[in-house]
């Protein structure tokens, strides 16, 4: 069986971190070849993202980094390059609806079978151009594709009300567990601290990642300031680049008076430093909101790889990447997020099951139970 899979590899942004381990474990099973895209937006439309230098190496397969987005040439080049009877197509975003729009018809005519993994059901802007076009493009899509991956039972049920799709053709395939790219040095908590410069009688709280809005860091700092009140030696270290005005959030922490319980990191931290990040802290938040964007979190998964205990928000596919109910906010509500922040930070045992827990789930989460898994659902076609 060869099998064409189509998205992003290091160190273009988007996907690359899914599309990378997903290519290795499935690289290890059947004969893959990717094509890969040598560009996305610009940096003024999507700020951040990986450095020239990220370092990793993907074996036995053939790479083709041919596909441009702004060169519809380039997307006919790839559509006449493909030699898998399977294409698998990674879709996140509206312009790469605008690519697999053009792709679709060629891979079908070409006497293909397309997969779609669909990592976002609904973009992350919520302008009202933004939501409708992205409809039309996938409508289009969809309609030369044969099975649908979704990431979990919610952006299933999404793709069924919004698009009215076979549900028989809709497979869930859990996001898998994200590893730096750079080798891990296996650096002690200590020397995490040290690095940061945070003192080892700190209880660190992680926020990591770029700062969408969706990603709710305003209900946190709010959370932050009640938390205070109970455990005063809390840190929270705030570590990625901001892709709106910071301010909103500069005003907060003014307020509340937070700044001596703050660490910022307001940039993108390259993988070489990922490391530290994780290891110096007690707790990873993701506290997003309620929003029409159902997120799966790459960062939950990033946290996973370094066992680290997580408090998420009832948001998309966040209640995955935990498996203590405990450890589950309402979206939207620093009151209930401040208190399972005190309840974890003041409960050793709990901390300790929790980073269980993520260990167990980073076993769950493997790349070669999602690469088993995925080539199952080739052999269906």
């Amino acid at each position: 069986m060869k099998v064409t899979l189509i998205g992003t590899l290091p160190p273009i942004k988007a996907l690359s971190p899914y599309c990378f381990h997903l290519a290795q474990a499935l690289s290890k099973k059947i004969d893959l070849q990717f094509i890969n895209f040598i560009n996305t937006l610009p940096n003024f439309l999507y700020k951040g993202g990986m450095k020239e230098n990220t370092s990793y190496s993907l074996k036995n397969f053939e790479i083709n980094s041919i596909l441009s987005l702004y060169n519809p040439l380039s997307w006919i080049k790839a559509g006449l390059k493909i030699d898998g009877k399977i294409v698998h197509l990674q879709h996140w975003a509206l312009y790469s609806s605008i690519v697999y729009c053009f792709l679709s018809p060629i891979i079908k005519i070409r006497g293909k079978k397309c997969v779609v993994s669909i990592h976002n059901i609904t973009p992350h802007r919520n302008d009202f151009f933004t939501i409708i076009l992205d409809r039309i493009l996938n409508k289009i899509i969809f309609s030369f594709s044969d099975i649908f991956i979704v990431h979990n039972e919610r952006n299933k049920n999404k793709l069924l009300k919004i698009y009215k799709l076979d549900e028989k053709k809709i497979f869930i395939i859990p996001h898998g567990t994200l590893y730096p790219y750079q080798k891990i040095k296996g650096i002690s908590k200590k020397e995490a601290r040290s690095y940061l410069n945070i003192q080892m009688n700190k209880k660190e709280i992680l926020f990591f990642g770029y700062m969408w809005d969706y990603k709710g860091l305003e209900y946190l700092l709010k959370a932050l300031k009640k938390v205070t009140f109970r455990i005063n030696n809390v840190v929270l270290v705030i570590a990625g680049q901001p892709l709106k005005d910071w301010k909103k959030y500069e005003e907060i922490i003014k307020q509340n008076d937070l700044d001596k319980y703050i660490i910022k990191k307001l940039e993108y931290i390259p993988d070489a430093e990922l490391e530290y990040y994780f290891n110096s802290s007690d707790l990873v938040l993701l506290p997003y909101k309620q929003h029409r964007f159902n997120t799966h979190g790459g960062v939950g998964a990033l946290a996973l790889s370094f066992k680290k205990p997580l408090i998420v928000t009832d948001v998309g596919g966040l209640p995955e990447y935990v498996k203590d109910k405990r450890v589950i906010a309402n979206p939207d509500d620093p009151d209930d997020l401040s208190l399972k922040i005190i309840n974890v930070l003041t409960n050793e045992d709990l901390l300790k099951k929790l980073a269980e827990d993520s260990e167990k789930l980073s076993r769950e989460l493997s790349w070669d139970i999602i690469a088993d898994n995925t080539i199952e659902i080739y052999r269906k076609l």
